[in-house]
């Protein structure tokens, strides 16, 4: 295990000793038999959070996105989605294994396209020989994109454009409460018009898993049915609901925290030696930067970084991302400043 400062990612959380008693104090039954009230009580909450009639604790945001496309695609329909979004880039092939679906990839490096877009990439073809395209997922905040909380204009076009087509709509929204902080409003207002939303309590919201699917009720029976087909049933899954609702009850105003300390990061990381800064004004709890040290390639420079102590992810090719989370503090953010200053400096 790596012993640093791990910016690889908000997945590196570990719950703290408040949510660990909470999760000993759990009470529990037996979730596939709908008797768990720890779950019961976070699925309503959960709903009523996101606006929605119904939900389900999952014990992965990837397993309750595959299951919303299953709940509203048919094998050959098509999906229309950024073309780095998760689903694509980070789901081993999901849609097409357990849905069947053709994929529709907008292109779009932020991972953010408007309601013109939806239009251009929506097949207004019909017939027999032509697929028919009938979801869109929208993914807030963008991973890959940037960490970016869409704004709330582009974002209401883009839902009210799918509805005039006859499109469903689907929000995998793992991180939508740091979209929410960062655009000061509640995660309904960003959840509005969708026929479900996911939602992750393993990242910034430092949960050890797990995660919510919302959708309307009538659609309750099928969703159940496909989370016994994934495997999700979880028997007596209350201790890890009762982690959820405590970072719900106490990680959601403090991600403000991380957005901080990645600005800090982003600002700091401009004038460092052989980085060039993708986004030195983060929207949200990720910086992107490109290793441009010409006496390190990225190896060498991804292995230098972990000897003097500090961990991050490679996305792309010399791309690399940094994630602020509940267990990196301001402090950390400072000597990782010192650390990557000191390696452009000897290299």
């Amino acid at each position: 295990m790596f012993q640093g400062i791990d910016l690889y990612s908000d997945t590196m959380t570990r719950p703290s000793r408040a949510m660990r008693e909470a999760m000993a104090a759990a009470e529990v039954g037996d979730e596939q038999k709908g008797e768990d009230p720890t779950t019961l009580a976070l699925e309503a909450r959960a709903a009523a959070l996101l606006g929605l009639e119904s939900a389900l604790f999952f014990p992965s945001a990837t397993m309750a996105n595959e299951v919303a496309l299953m709940l509203h695609c048919s094998h050959g329909d098509e999906l229309i989605a950024a073309e780095n979004c998760h689903l694509f880039f980070a789901e081993t092939g999901g849609p097409a294994k357990h849905a069947g679906v053709q994929t529709r990839m907008v292109p779009t490096p932020t991972g953010i396209f408007d309601a013109e877009a939806v239009s251009q990439h929506f097949n207004a073809i019909s017939g027999p020989h032509f697929m028919v395209s009938r979801l869109i997922s929208i993914e807030n905040t963008t991973n890959l994109g940037g960490g970016i909380a869409w704004p709330r204009t582009t974002l209401a076009g883009v839902v009210e454009r799918a509805k005039s087509l006859g499109l469903k709509l689907h929000l995998d929204g793992s991180r939508l409460f740091n979209a929410a902080v960062a655009s000061e409003c509640e995660v309904k207002s960003l959840a509005a018009g969708f026929d479900s939303v996911t939602i992750c309590f393993s990242k910034g919201l430092g949960c050890p898993t797990g995660a919510i699917l919302a959708f309307e009720k009538s659609k309750w029976d099928r969703v159940r049915r496909l989370k016994q087909l994934m495997g999700g049933a979880m028997r007596q899954s209350g201790m890890l609901a009762a982690a959820a609702l405590y970072a719900l009850d106490h990680n959601v105003e403090r991600l403000n925290e991380d957005h901080e300390n990645a600005r800090l990061l982003a600002q700091g990381l401009a004038s460092v030696h052989g980085v060039r800064v993708e986004n030195e004004a983060p929207s949200t709890n990720m910086v992107f930067f490109e290793n441009r040290n010409p006496k390190l390639d990225d190896l060498a420079f991804s292995q230098a970084c972990e000897r003097a102590g500090v961990r991050f992810s490679q996305v792309g090719r010399s791309r690399f991302r940094a994630v602020t989370h509940l267990d990196i503090s301001r402090s950390d953010i400072e000597k990782t400043l010192e650390i990557l200053a000191k390696i452009g400096t000897e290299a």
